[in-house]
């Protein structure tokens, strides 16, 4: 992810429904609804969107909270706690939230505490922030990748009228067919494949090997420059096994992306760009 991102209101409030959903999971806290789509039907009959709901059970009932997001580059004024205010005692709502990233009046830090609705800056760590850009390390991953390489190593291919011994022409006789004399095709990788098998059946490592494959008609090999007659199929070689297994380790790196301050709690929160969110300690000022 680069160092800039530009988030719009609908991933403001699908990364605010993440923070809250992720820091309430050991108290029980879930998250009902986020979005267009979360709406409560107040006692006056009427349906009111919430950008974010949550529900907790407290021993003896559920205990709805109402979020409201707001993405804007102003500080929210006092109508935002009063319309959320208006929308929690229509609807049975015990407490609300209001997470903005451009901070509040001060008249409406007053109006909040005394509706006693929890107000939170959320924004993205920029160049006067203590952490801004902060690299840190989260932990050192392993790899151990344990491979055996088994092959069949092809020495020479007998046709009767023709003998290869050349790798690079052995090679090329994977993408090479046989054709019979009613032009029916068959891939020569076939007896290679056979050939391959039938050496590791006998699991002899080094050991020269010659099998013959029996051919009960006419066959024909057409090469890049020249067409020659098949008249067997004898095919050398030896099997081994290789160990291909290794170990890496990779260093694995985070960057602090959001912070987080509960006004009211005095609580902050970091949340990196993979997801990581921590409580960063208070400063007393």
């Amino acid at each position: 992810m680069s160092d800039k991102y530009d988030l719009n209101w609908e991933e403001y409030e699908a990364i605010t429904k993440y923070i809250y959903e992720a820091l309430g999971v050991e108290y029980g806290i879930k998250v009902l609804g986020f979005g267009r789509t979360s709406k409560v039907k107040g006692r006056s009959g009427v349906k009111h969107q919430v950008d974010v709901l949550t529900e907790q059970f407290n021993g003896e009932q559920q205990i709805l909270t109402a979020i409201e997001c707001k993405y804007v580059n102003k500080k929210v004024n006092k109508d935002v706690v009063m319309k959320l205010s208006k929308i929690m005692e229509d609807s049975d709502i015990a407490s609300g939230i209001i997470v903005c990233k451009a901070g509040f009046t001060r008249d409406t830090l007053i109006f909040a505490e005394h509706e006693g609705i929890k107000l939170v800056e959320l924004r993205e760590a920029d160049e006067n922030d203590e952490d801004f850009k902060k690299t840190f390390e989260i932990g050192t991953l392993n790899l151990h990748i344990n491979m055996i390489v088994s092959r069949a190593n092809v020495t020479s291919i007998d046709f009767g009228s023709i003998t290869i011994t050349d790798e690079k022409k052995i090679m090329s006789l994977y993408y090479m067919n046989l054709n019979d004399s009613y032009n029916i095709v068959t891939p020569f990788s076939k007896y290679l494949r056979m050939f391959s098998d039938e050496l590791e059946l006998r699991k002899s490592l080094l050991k020269t090997t010659t099998i013959d494959f029996s051919i009960s008609k006419k066959l024909s090999l057409k090469l890049p420059n020249e067409e020659i007659a098949v008249e067997k199929i004898s095919i050398t070689g030896f099997f081994t096994k290789t160990d291909r297994s290794s170990k890496r380790s990779f260093l694995l790196k985070d960057q602090v992306w959001m912070i987080m301050e509960e006004l009211f709690d005095k609580r902050k929160l970091t949340l990196s760009k993979s997801g990581l969110i921590w409580n960063l300690p208070q400063t007393h000022q």
